[in-house]
């Protein structure tokens, strides 16, 4: 992780500690930003922020014009969220916010049924180390969304939610054996860095949706 996922993952877990410290509220949810734990805090009856560290991995693998990837997926992330509830009688809120990750998607191709590797438009014997592809997203990425819970109404077990959609810019890094850069063109593999770059730029828009189960005291 560079230093600002550092410095932005430290303040993360600072201000979890903070919370818990305070005792206002910690939870426990999982999504599509993976498991994790956090806590809240609250202002006043109608603001907050609340933060939370969470994670996974897993095994993936996709297609980029005609070509197989086998890879895996790991997701380490974190964040820091303001909270707006416009409604006195309902936790219902409006939340903003940085989503601070490390993901990374590191995958290798695959040989085709012929025993070749396609790069950009040419076919490439197998007979070395497999080309491989790295995708990251920006360190820091803002989010926006809505949810419910985190309001300090009552003590004890509570229930939380958030959707919302966190934007940045995947960055593709493809390498390839120098065995391979005998057999096909430079623009050939610059073509296929872009193939890559196409398909994963759906993803500059993260979707987030989470559930959990606070405990506030």
């Amino acid at each position: 992780m560079n230093t600002v996922l550092r410095a932005a993952m430290a303040a993360t877990i600072a201000t979890l500690a903070t919370g818990a410290a305070h005792a206002q509220e910690v939870y426990v949810q999982g999504g599509t930003l993976g498991a994790g734990i956090g806590a809240a805090y609250s202002f006043n009856s109608w603001s907050g922020v609340h933060a939370e560290v969470e994670g996974f991995g897993l095994s993936h693998s996709f297609n980029v014009s005609d070509n197989k990837y086998d890879g895996h997926l790991s997701l380490k992330q974190g964040g820091l969220y303001l909270d707006l509830f416009p409604f006195s009688s309902s936790g219902f809120r409006v939340t903003g916010g940085a989503l601070f990750n490390g993901d990374e998607l590191t995958a290798h191709a695959v040989p085709n049924a012929d025993g070749n590797y396609k790069i950009g438009d040419d076919y490439v014997p197998a007979i070395g180390p497999a080309p491989s592809a790295t995708v990251r997203l920006p360190s820091v990425m803002p989010y926006l969304g809505v949810g419910y819970g985190h309001k300090p109404v009552s003590k004890g077990f509570g229930f939380m939610c958030d959707l919302g959609v966190a934007y940045g810019r995947p960055h593709v890094s493809y390498s390839v054996p120098a065995i391979y850069s005998q057999l096909t063109t430079q623009a050939n593999i610059d073509q296929e860095q872009q193939n890559i770059t196409d398909h994963v730029e759906r993803y500059r828009w993260y979707p987030v949706v989470q559930v959990g189960v606070t405990y506030r005291f």
